[in-house]
């Protein structure tokens, strides 16, 4: 396999990942924007908008890798580490709503889980101490989860895309 046979190779590669992740960014996190709109939730919506743009801007690298123009990289990078900001501020977002007075505020009327509880013998007090870890570690794992993948992902472009760009 010559030189030139294994760029090309790496390129396709890179298209396809890219692709797929670019497309799946955006429409999934274009259909959580709609129904955060329709929830009327504007900070639900705003972080929806900002990782579809995330999804843009990597479609943007894409499209430079695929026809050989400069900043390919730069434009594929930077839209994972967006990505990743986007994350992080959903889940700060939320994690700050919480209130460890009234845990369960969240989650709006909760006059069937009082009685539930009461059925069960598990105290009110337990069963926020136990919705508060449980939440606070869900959030904890998303942001975890999104700083392995898609920095993983941005580091990938990083050194990839840069040995394709002659970086």
């Amino acid at each position: 396999m010559t030189t030139e046979d294994a760029q090309e190779k790496q390129t396709r590669r890179v298209l396809r990942i890219s692709k797929f992740n670019a497309r799946s960014v955006t429409v999934i996190s274009g259909l959580f924007a709609v129904l955060s709109l329709l929830g009327m939730s504007l900070p639900g919506a705003l972080v929806g908008g900002g990782v579809v743009a995330a999804g843009l801007m990597e479609m943007r690298g894409h499209r430079r890798l695929e026809v050989g123009e400069p900043g390919a990289r730069d434009w594929m990078v930077f839209s994972q580490v967006w990505l990743i900001l986007c994350v992080f501020g959903y889940c700060g977002w939320r994690l700050a709503a919480l209130d460890p007075a009234d845990p369960f505020a969240l989650l709006g009327d909760t006059t069937g889980l009082n009685q539930l509880v009461g059925i069960a013998g598990i105290s009110t007090d337990e069963l926020g101490e136990l919705f508060i870890q449980i939440y606070t570690y869900t959030y904890g794992a998303v942001a975890a989860l999104t700083l392995v993948f898609q920095g993983g992902l941005g580091l990938y472009y990083w050194v990839r895309v840069g040995r394709l760009e002659g970086r």
